[in-house]
């Protein structure tokens, strides 16, 4: 890396002026970088310097050491020190030494800013004139000798108050818009150790591009988000708590500010203790997110650090995921750290029965048969707790004895309560087991309450599923209660299986050994089934398989797969119709699935193409097993399958399709209305629609199938086909038809010729004007001649002649349209 440099000082007199200004710039630096660089590195001496300091007091003034963002990205680490007083004005002369960070770039050595405070490179005198500086390729940290000690001293006296300064430290890294950080301190070099104390505790991205300047004498105009101030300069800020987070501690009078961040306060702590190597090696820990708790807590326990009492909690929690992370004896330190007399009661159980979970078979049991012991009694005694895990020797002596002496009436006690939830049955088994408490007169009683929970499924075992492996391992030592269980989910299964399926997906009751259970079979099948993606046909008979018997020997199979796998929606008219072709519908009807076959016609959505050929299929093998509610909806939608078919299907009746479609949706739903009548009028908008079917459209008056005929004329299917010559004299044709038919009808012809057709003739190209006026005249030349006229741009007569490429003398008489259909083979 190359770190362009920048001096900055007061000049004499000489050919480039005089006065503070650039003495020194490495070549490349952007003038823009100088502007704003200048406004950085200014220095104000104190309020109380003297005007003629010795060489002796110059060592007193303070150093400004800072960081900052310039408006490119770049960075600015820059020194200032005060030379003594010249002739550059009332302030003195300075010599400001600045470097220029690349903006995305990190220091050499991925440092933070405040490690190179003293670094070897700062240099109090400009080059000599007329050499540019070459660009650093590092800076050396050459921070005072014995600081970590003076460190931890600086800590553990600023006492309450480092926690508060971390906590708002840590708002300023996360939040733009969070108060700046005023450090007020008679000696500025505090302000620096501040700054290290926070660049070790804080994320490393948060030290590393945390702003600040040691000293300033007007905090009020620094844009950087630590600012170090002398005691006297610090008023100019205070009292002003939603802009600046003032900390002086030279104030005897003001109390230290308190705070409720955890991680600032268990910083703190360790600061305290002088383990200020714990926060690198905690950041490095898996898991360990940007001012996470429990890292650090853990390893300071395991390291004899006192920590805050809440910072127990979040140290179990994380020691629970990532105990692996720590070597054995570190562990077993922080394991015994928790367990101390007067330590474990600021966890909570349900954090102390994580960590034991956690920890299973990876230390010593005798170093966790205190915390089992512990879970056990206060599970016992309290049912709103759950058990812990009890492997074989978790309890050695005296804690298992001691526990059988005086749990075991207690124990029997919730093994017979009804109600008791199946987390704690489960527990209070594995107790009853590993302690030796008789239990068997309690199994049939307690298989029932247990299937009746386990039925339960989510609900029952709440958002954990901690109590679960127990109860497994119960059943597995319990031949006589695992068999009465299975034998009552199979009872349930063959009535509810979606919910017998469920408790199975909560329970993780495993899914061999069921025997011979069909319907238990297939709910403990319906994770492997590919029950969620696409047409769920092939997962039926992955499940019916699975089932080990034949839903055609044995219907009611068919009806327990079919609720489980469309137990969140009906059966698509798709996956509806393959069911029926092939089972049957008497298969069907004996399942007491043939509804759900009927319902997937009748609510299909508008679209599903499907759905008008399943209503065919249904009235086609079922007609007298469909209900009358349904039966309407079926039938119409058949006749949607009629219409669209009408020239491609031999079965399908022919004539009367209007009046048929309108006689059929007297009964049946909106829904299905609405289809029929969207199917009828792509029908008639077709080119080769029936002859007559228009005309009984426009005479029937009918405004539902009339607006959908509109509907349809206006959909952009339609239009587009407008752009073709023949598509378009059709509907011109089409539309002049039947003007006595009624109001409706008129209506709505009228308001298609000049809001679809008119529209769509004057887009049309000349030469396809003319090919759609030559359609028009088939009809006659009356037809063509109105046609033309109808057409006429907005340009007149001439230039509608122009287009179509005729010339007329006159305008010949209007001709009245009848209302027959012209004939579509082109005669006259």
């Amino acid at each position: 890396m190359s770190l362009l440099q920048m001096h900055y000082t007061s000049a004499p007199p000489g050919p480039d002026g005089s006065g503070f200004r650039f003495t020194a710039v490495s070549p490349g630096v952007p003038h823009s970088v100088l502007r704003e660089a200048e406004q950085l590195v200014g220095y104000e001496p104190p309020r109380d310097a003297p005007a003629r300091p010795s060489e002796a007091e110059l060592a007193t003034f303070p150093e400004m050491f800072g960081f900052a963002r310039l408006s490119d990205g770049s960075g600015l680490l820059s020194r200032t020190v005060y030379t003594g007083a010249d002739y550059s004005g009332r302030w003195g002369n300075f010599h400001a030494h600045a470097v220029l960070v690349p903006a995305g770039e990190p220091l050499p050595g991925d440092l933070p800013p405040i490690a190179l405070w003293g670094a070897a490179e700062w240099t109090d005198r400009s080059p000599e004139a007329g050499t540019p500086p070459a660009p650093l390729a590092r800076l050396t940290p050459r921070l005072p000798a014995g600081i970590g000690d003076e460190l931890a001293r600086f800590a553990s006296a600023s006492g309450p108050r480092l926690a508060a300064v971390l906590a708002d430290l840590r708002r300023v890294t996360e939040d733009p818009a969070a108060p700046q950080v005023v450090l007020a301190e008679s000696d500025t070099r505090r302000v620096a150790h501040w700054l290290l104390l926070a660049s070790a505790a804080l994320p490393r991205d948060a030290a590393r591009g945390l702003t600040f300047t040691t000293y300033t004498r007007r905090p009020q105009h620094a844009r950087q988000q630590v600012v170090g101030v002398r005691p006297e300069d610090a008023r100019a800020v205070t009292g002003q708590p939603h802009r600046y987070a003032v900390h002086d501690r030279t104030d005897s009078h003001a109390e230290p500010p308190a705070t409720a961040d955890l991680w600032a306060l268990t910083a703190a702590a360790v600061w305290a203790a002088g383990a200020d190597a714990l926060f690198k090696r905690a950041e490095d820990l898996p898991g360990a997110e940007p001012f996470a708790v429990g890292p650090l807590a853990t390893l300071a326990l395991a390291d004899g650090v006192p920590v805050p009492a809440d910072a127990y909690a979040p140290a179990a929690a994380w020691t629970t995921g990532h105990h692996h992370a720590l070597g054995e004896d570190e562990l077993e330190s922080f394991l015994r750290a928790v367990c101390a007399e007067g330590r474990p009661g600021s966890l909570a159980p349900d954090a102390l029965a994580a960590l034991l979970g956690a920890l299973r078979d990876t230390v010593p049991l005798a170093v966790t048969a205190p915390i089992t012991a512990r879970l056990v009694e206060a599970a016992v005694r309290d049912p709103a707790l759950a058990p812990p895990p009890l492997p074989p020797g978790a309890l050695p002596e005296p804690y298992r004895g001691r526990l059988t002496d005086g749990l075991g009436e207690d124990v029997r006690a919730g093994l017979g309560t009804p109600g008791t939830p199946l987390p704690r049955t489960a527990g209070l088994l594995r107790i009853a087991a590993t302690l030796g408490i008789d239990h068997d007169d309690l199994i049939p009683g307690l298989a029932d309450r247990l299937c009746r929970r386990i039925m339960d499924g989510a609900t029952t075992t709440g958002s954990g599923t901690g109590a679960v492996p127990e109860l497994l391992d119960v059943l597995d030592e319990s031949a006589p209660l695992r068999i009465a269980l299975l034998d009552l989910l199979e009872a349930r299964a063959a009535d509810h299986p979606a919910a017998v399926a469920a408790a199975l997906r909560t329970a993780r009751l495993p899914r061999d050994g069921l025997g011979h259970r069909p319907h238990l079979r297939m709910c403990a099948a319906l994770d492997t089934s590919g029950a969620r993606a696409g047409n769920r046909t092939p997962a039926l008979h992955a499940l019916l398989r699975a089932s080990g018997g034949s839903h055609l020997v044995t219907p009611l199979l068919l009806r327990t797969a079919v609720s489980l796998l469309w137990q969140d929606r009906a059966p698509t008219a798709e996956e509806a119709s393959q069911l029926l072709g092939e089972s049957g519908a008497e298969v069907h009807q004996l399942a007491g699935t043939w509804n759900d076959l009927v319902s997937a016609a009748v609510d299909a959505p508008a679209d599903d193409t499907a759905a008008p050929t399943l209503a065919k299929q249904l009235l086609r093998y079922g007609r007298d097993a469909v209900g009358r509610a349904a039966y309407h909806d079926l039938a119409l939608l058949a006749h949607v399958h009629t219409m669209e078919h009408a020239d491609t299907d031999p079965s399908a009746p022919h004539g009367n399709l209007v009046e048929r479609a309108r006689s059929l949706s007297s009964q049946a739903r909106p829904a299905t209305q609405q289809r029929a009548a969207r199917a009828l009028a792509r029908l008639l908008l077709r080119a080769d629609r029936p002859a007559r079917e228009l005309q009984a459209l426009a005479y029937s008056n009918d405004p539902g199938l009339i607006d959908a005929y509109a509907d349809a004329a206006r959909s952009p299917v339609l239009t587009d086909f407008l752009t073709v010559p023949s598509r378009l004299a059709d509907c011109y044709l089409a539309w002049n038809l039947h003007q006595g038919a009624g109001p409706v009808w008129n209506l709505t012809r009228r308001t298609l010729l000049e809001e679809v057709l008119r529209p769509a003739a004057r887009k049309m190209p000349d030469d396809q004007l003319r090919l759609a006026a030559e359609h028009v005249g088939r009809y006659g030349a009356a037809h063509r001649e109105l046609f033309e006229e109808w057409a006429r741009p907005a340009g007149g007569v001439k230039q509608l002649l122009r287009r179509i490429g005729g010339r007329r003398q006159e305008r010949p008489r209007e001709p009245r349209w009848g209302d027959v259909e012209p004939p579509r083979d082109g005669g006259r």
